[in-house]
């Protein structure tokens, strides 16, 4: 990932916390290849040293080994932020699961409890408060967080709790501070030590390196994104990132047989800006914008249990297009007065989007199908929980 900072400007400064292992150094690994300077804390004197030596061979390190609980160590840090002359972004990544086995609520000690608010919640709150006046202009925030914040995992109840208090405080910051970017960041399973410890004497290796989580990160760090909560493996990589043989952009091509129809729902009933169109005496194509493209592949069974839950039975053919909306039954509305076929009324989906599925004009056989999303919850891109494992 390019800093994106020009070669005569200033570098970039990254504060991260919990970077000796995990997540934490994956990250910081991949911007000192950016050559961002690094400013790394950890608990751990021994790995953070070893995590500083790696990396001070490719860029500028400043490593502070210390318990972000603490005020001296937030000092500290907030010190070596304005040596840097500042910090473009902060990435609040330590944490610390408490008792494992992981007590029910019911069992839970109140100061072992303490103690992970402490560390989860309010550290991250304080390091920001510390730092107010050495973040730069347009800063960005990373307060990395789990599933466990959001869905009432049993067992899960001193963590989760603290994450959802840590989503929550960075919500209202964002309200608060429109001139930054905050960010709660999912990163999803992993295979680290905290992750390990959550399931003692269990295999974790089906879980994902954490390097699967890194380019979630890049793409908010180098795109546009509002503040809110994302899932880091729902993101992708930035085309900052991307190789000069990586495909750039995605374009469907549909033969239609009624032009002017087609033309007239995908512009008049959806709502899409037309970028390009061309006429000749014999034939007639037109380009619309449709927002951003991707590519969904799915196997038979898994477009079937889809058609279930929008339709109720098996019904699009190969293709079927999807659109996100606002106002999912306004946007359904105008489509059909453009001549769109309602196949289901809208629904709630397992995954938190309100949907309704259409078919383009020439009907359920031989029209194209569409579906219309709704995200109920924003900004985060949601996926369907992972049952059984919260990821810390």
């Amino acid at each position: 990932m390019a800093s994106r900072n020009s070669d005569n400007q200033t570098p970039q400064t990254v504060l991260i916390t919990g970077a000796s292992r995990g997540l934490g150094l994956e990250l910081a690994r991949e911007l000192a290849r950016a050559k961002w300077r690094l400013i790394l804390d950890a608990r751990a004197a021994d790995a953070l040293e070893t995590a500083r030596a790696e990396l001070a061979t490719i860029t500028e390190v400043r490593a502070i080994s210390g318990d972000v609980g603490d005020p001296a160590h937030r000092s500290a840090l907030a010190s070596a932020a304005r040596e840097f002359g500042g910090i473009d972004v902060l990435i609040n990544n330590a944490s610390i699961l408490g008792p494992s086995p992981r007590p029910n609520l019911l069992d839970y000690p109140l100061d072992a409890l303490a103690d992970v608010f402490r560390v989860n919640a309010f550290a991250p709150l304080s390091l920001i408060q510390t730092l107010r006046t050495a973040f730069k202009p347009g800063a960005r925030i990373f307060n990395v967080t789990s599933d466990a914040g959001r869905e009432a995992y049993a067992g899960w109840g001193g963590y989760g709790s603290s994450k959802a208090a840590l989503e929550q405080i960075s919500a209202i910051l964002a309200a608060e501070n429109p001139d930054w970017r905050v960010y709660c960041v999912d990163p999803g399973d992993m295979q680290t030590q905290m992750h390990q410890e959550a399931f003692p004497g269990e295999d974790i290796s089906d879980r994902p390196l954490p390097t699967v989580s890194v380019p979630g990160f890049l793409r908010l760090l180098a795109g546009d994104l509002p503040s809110g909560r994302y899932q880091a493996m729902r993101l992708g990589a930035p085309s900052a990132t991307k190789s000069s043989a990586s495909v750039e952009g995605l374009r469907l091509v549909l033969t239609v047989g009624d032009f002017e129809k087609a033309a007239a729902l995908y512009r008049d009933g959806l709502g899409l800006t037309v970028r390009d169109m061309w006429i000749a005496p014999d034939s007639k194509g037109i380009l619309f914008d449709a927002g951003e493209a991707t590519l969904e592949l799915v196997d038979a069974a898994q477009a079937a249990e889809i058609d279930a839950i929008e339709v109720g039975a098996r019904s699009a053919g190969q293709v079927r297009m999807a659109f996100t909306v606002v106002d999912v039954e306004a946007a359904a509305a105008r489509a059909q007065a453009a001549g769109a076929e309602s196949l289901s009324g809208p629904i709630t989906t397992p995954w938190q989007h309100r949907n309704q599925r259409l078919s383009t004009p020439g009907g359920v056989h031989d029209g194209v199908q569409i579906t219309l999303s709704q995200v109920m919850s924003t900004p985060e891109e949601t996926q369907e929980p992972h049952p059984l494992t919260p990821s810390p």
